[in-house]
């Protein structure tokens, strides 16, 4: 009997161990693979530091296995903060966020790093630390850049520059300044060109011929005055006449006037003339052009076949044709057509804005530059057209082929030729001279 007890106690026992063994079976299966821990977080870089706030952020990039509640930046004076110190809330769940840090005192150093919540715990990214600006901002100079010199002439010039950064006080003025001594000052010689940051281009004028210049971009904010780096320029020495040119380093050493046969600034457009009249005549049309009698085919002068008129084989304008001489005497003259193939293919053509006036600026190989306003050209009904749009500029040269044409210049903003067109038609002039005498 005591047997048959103990076997039976032996059995019990086996069977609970067998269902404990099987209990446990199941609970692994529960788990269904899917361990729960903290999210995973990274940091962003603090950006827009002031005195009391600054922006920063994080990404939560997993939430392995729980759904992220809360998250946002910590932040505290001390390493390792947690969102029991001072804490953003920024939404939940994984993806990107930004949050703005407030409250803060100034010149401190303070600790952050993102955090995200789920069920099994806080995740953090890591650590990063800035210092707020200090009582009421450092305020210092502004950081100034100065522009290359361009568009020399005897007595202008163009420069400019860049304001980079305030350096926490408004700029209340901008310009360039400059002397015939090194490290000019706006109470020397200044412009001024609006106030903040940016850049800014600006005119000199008054200087006087064949003066080396120094100059400097400046900005003022209640911190002082800051200054770019100083560059220096010689005006061109005393030119034809009262007239301005440049020399453009060109292989025959040729000088372009800076402006057209009337204007009085290289922005302006001035006079349209027919082909070898000196004068404009408002109308320009075969019916009324000096050299013919009412037709294209009835020149009386500057004429090499037969069909166009009585032939005297000049090619090239005589001084009193030639509207940049008579308008300007001295050496000025129209350049030919070999002169003006030479300045397309020995420059660098740059179609831009001046002082609001669209055009080319053509940069000799020495750096000297001229401006060529787009001031368009009168056709046969009188019209001025493609003002702003083309240019036109005639030169002293009669086609070779076709005597009612002559040799121009043209361009648009997307290239530039040197081709023939009817002699009637009302084009620019630029004058040039190979001189200084």
């Amino acid at each position: 009997m005591k047997k048959q007890i103990r076997l039976f106690a032996t059995l019990m026992v086996c069977m609970a161990m067998a269902l404990c063994v099987s209990c446990k079976k199941d609970d692994d299966k529960s788990d269904g693979g899917g361990t729960q821990t903290i999210a995973t977080v990274t940091t962003e870089d603090i950006t827009e530091i002031t005195q009391t706030t600054a922006v920063c952020g994080g990404e939560v990039k997993s939430e392995n296995g729980a759904a992220v509640t809360e998250r946002g930046v910590c932040w505290n004076t001390e390493p390792n903060p947690t969102p029991s110190d001072n804490c953003t809330v920024d939404g939940d769940g994984v993806g990107k966020f930004t949050s703005e840090i407030t409250g803060l005192e100034p010149d401190t150093k303070y600790y952050v790093r993102a955090y995200a919540k789920n069920a099994a715990g806080t995740g953090f990214g890591a650590e990063r630390s800035f210092t707020t600006q200090d009582g009421g901002g450092t305020q210092t100079i502004a950081t100034v850049t100065t522009e290359d010199i361009t568009e020399i002439t005897q007595t202008t010039a163009v420069c400019g520059g860049e304001v980079k950064s305030e350096n926490g006080a408004a700029v209340t003025e901008r310009g360039v300044c400059w002397n015939t001594e090194p490290n000019p000052t706006p109470s020397d010689n200044c412009t001024v060109d609006g106030d903040g940051v940016g850049k800014f281009t600006s005119e000199i004028t008054g200087l006087e011929p064949d003066t080396k210049y120094y100059v400097r971009a400046y900005a003022k904010n209640a911190a002082g005055t800051g200054f770019g780096a100083e560059r220096s320029f010689t005006t061109q020495s005393g030119g034809t006449g009262v007239h301005e040119y440049v020399d453009l380093g060109l292989p025959s050493g040729l000088l372009w006037a800076t402006c057209n046969v009337g204007a009085d600034s290289p922005k302006d457009y001035g006079d349209h003339f027919a082909w070898g009249e000196t004068e404009p005549n408002g109308t320009y049309n075969w019916n009324i052009y000096k050299w013919c009698n009412g037709n294209w085919n009835n020149l009386t002068k500057y004429c090499t076949d037969s069909y166009y008129g009585t032939v005297d084989n000049r090619t090239v304008l005589a001084p009193e044709d030639d509207a940049a001489h008579v308008n300007w005497g001295g050496n000025w003259r129209m350049p030919t057509r070999e002169e003006m193939h030479e300045l397309k293919s020995n420059c660098t053509w740059e179609w831009t804005t001046h002082n609001s006036v669209k055009g080319y600026r053509v940069t000799g190989s020495n750096g000297s530059s001229i401006f060529l306003p787009a001031a368009g050209g009168y056709y046969y009904d009188g019209s001025l057209r493609g003002v702003g749009s083309l240019g036109y500029y005639w030169s002293s040269s009669l086609d070779a082929g076709t005597s009612n044409f002559a040799c121009c210049l043209f361009f648009y903003s997307g290239d530039v030729y040197v081709y023939d067109k009817p002699r009637a038609l009302g084009y620019s002039v630029r004058p040039v001279c190979s001189s200084q005498k």
